[in-house]
């Protein structure tokens, strides 16, 4: 059985496995991003790291999320394909309203043509629908090279 983190995304929830997750915390307004990625509200200090803080609604295209006094900052540990290496990325969320068990039989696959590569499957139980998240799956390469671009220029200024 694995622990699973759900969070809220406008009216949508997800979960994220809990070993990705390094910190939740409440919403602190972000720096400013030197170049501008559409899904990137700003940059956040994260212990010794500067990190992108990624507005979940717009990379969701679930419509952005506003920032309010529930929001909060998910950090999360991710894997670049096919290297060893990890970086660190802050999600937005509406709300994040609980840590489930899902055994491995209980996730239920989505078809490749109704689903986005990042969605590993769905859980249902009663009335909970959660979309789980592959979290290496959620940038392409493309996206992880300009965060990293947008990330050098940001050190470059401190």
């Amino acid at each position: 059985m694995d622990s699973y983190l759900i969070f809220n995304i406008v009216d949508q929830s997800f979960a994220i496995h809990v070993s990705r997750v390094m910190e939740i915390r409440e919403y602190e307004k972000p720096r400013s991003v030197p170049q501008k990625v559409e899904f990137i509200t700003g940059l956040l200090e994260y212990r010794d790291e500067i990190i992108p803080l990624i507005n979940t609604g717009t990379k969701f295209n679930l419509g952005k999320v506003e920032a309010s006094e529930n929001s909060v900052i998910i950090v999360i540990n991710l894997q670049n394909s096919g290297e060893d290496d990890s970086f660190r990325v802050a999600i937005m969320a509406d709300t994040v309203s609980n840590v489930i068990e899902i055994e491995e039989h209980e996730l239920k696959p989505i078809r490749q043509d109704y689903k986005p590569p990042y969605i590993s499957g769905l859980y249902s139980k009663d009335d909970l629908f959660v979309l789980v998240i592959d979290p290496n799956e959620v940038f392409s390469q493309n996206e992880v090279i300009e965060m990293d671009k947008i990330l050098k220029a940001a050190r470059e200024k401190i």
